[in-house]
């Protein structure tokens, strides 16, 4: 027994010891990443119309005097600007639109981890997680947009958006035609409207139970995995690979595209917070296979839309002078196929571009090893053709 347990300890004591010889001092945000390849950046705060602070960071082209144009890039679900910056940066959009003489400006949303503030709400309180994505196409969009065109100067911009960064703005656009007066070009990486299809794993779970069930177990909070467990993915990755990578499999789809040696590191940085109520709007889309409002029951709805049902979004009604462009994947779990086909059928005006990556699931937008031969070009492209 004493030899056995020697034994054990002795394993034990191994493995502490690896995790500590490869252990790195890994920057601590978005803003040490960026800096670290050598790019100024500099941190920003624009504050919404309901009081809330959203976090952006600014990369500023490495060419003087050599600026083309102001390009606002903005996160997925789950995610906040980390998920951009992750790979090298001959591999990373925003660095590669900063050195074609771009300034590059990431987003982060309400609650992200990075936008944790509020001029009165503490995130300790229910009030400051009381907000699905239709606060952020209604409030976050526009204060992000008018901040970025003030402090730059600039006129127009050109969005970049990624999954919920896409629903938030064929929410916010279509809603609101003038928040798009000032924005040239949406592309729309892993396009997201319609998720009724969505083979999400965690979602699919929500969409089939009861919001008060959910609220009741979750209540009106933060929605993010455990401190602790956090803390422990990165490591548990490194010894075993397989484990993370089945994980992202049953959230975001299958992908032989990202770089499985660098997925220890993507999970440092992901995920991030949203709030429990962000979690039910989706899961309600995937139940009903409608894009709308967040559905509050009758009487909520009744209060705070002067009617029974959520109102749609209608996608027929965007903005008629913005160019969209869509790229999407055949392995997206979020985004689709079908889904993304009935976005393409009701989108007008039409889309102006699509790409189709067949082996590309959900992250591949930002983490695929090609995705700066396969996506990039045709993102920097259309920024040039549309963005003056």
């Amino acid at each position: 027994m004493k030899w056995t347990t020697c034994v054990v300890v002795a394993l034990a004591l191994a493995v502490v010891a690896m995790l500590a010889s490869t252990a790195h001092a890994y920057p601590s945000n978005v803003t040490g990443i960026i800096r670290d390849y050598g790019y100024r950046c500099d941190d920003y705060w624009a504050e919404t119309e309901d009081g809330y602070l959203l976090s952006l960071q600014r990369i500023y082209h490495r060419t003087p005097g050599a600026r083309r144009g102001v390009v606002l890039v903005q996160h997925g679900l789950t995610d906040n600007a980390n998920g951009f910056v992750l790979n090298p940066p001959d591999e990373s959009l925003p660095f590669i639109l900063a050195d074609k003489g771009y300034e590059v400006w990431l987003g982060n949303n309400r609650g992200n981890g990075y936008s944790m503030r509020h001029k009165v709400l503490n995130p300790s309180e229910p009030a400051f997680w009381q907000f699905t994505y239709d606060e952020m196409a209604q409030y976050d969009l526009p204060a992000n947009i008018n901040f970025v065109l003030a402090t730059s100067g600039a006129a127009t911009l050109a969005y970049v958006g990624h999954s919920e960064g896409t629903i938030q703005a064929f929410a916010g656009f279509s809603a609101n035609n003038s928040i798009a007066d000032r924005v040239d070009v949406f592309v729309a990486l892993a396009p997201v409207a319609y998720v009724g299809h969505l083979k999400v794993l965690l979602l699919n779970a929500l969409s089939h139970l009861d919001p008060i069930e959910i609220l009741l177990l979750l209540g009106v909070n933060e929605f993010n995995l455990p401190t602790a467990l956090l803390k422990l993915i990165p490591d548990v990755c490194t010894l075993y690979p397989p484990i993370c990578n089945n994980v992202l499999t049953a959230l975001m789809g299958p992908s032989v595209e990202t770089n499985q040696s660098r997925l220890a590191y993507y999970l440092r940085y992901e995920p991030n917070p949203t709030s429990v109520l962000n979690m039910i709007h989706w899961s309600q889309g995937a139940d009903t296979d409608a894009f709308q409002r967040y559905d509050w029951g009758e009487a909520g709805n009744m209060k705070r839309y002067g009617q029974r049902t959520p109102p749609p979004y209608l996608l027929s009604q965007m903005p008629p002078k913005l160019p969209v462009a869509l790229f999407t994947g055949g392995n997206d779990y979020l985004a689709d196929p079908i889904d993304v086909a009935r976005l393409k059928k009701e989108l007008r005006p039409p889309a102006v571009f699509e790409h189709f990556e067949p082996t590309y699931s959900h992250v591949d937008f930002l983490w695929a090893e090609d995705a700066n031969v396969d996506i990039y070009p045709h993102v920097l492209r259309l920024i040039q053709q549309y963005h003056h």
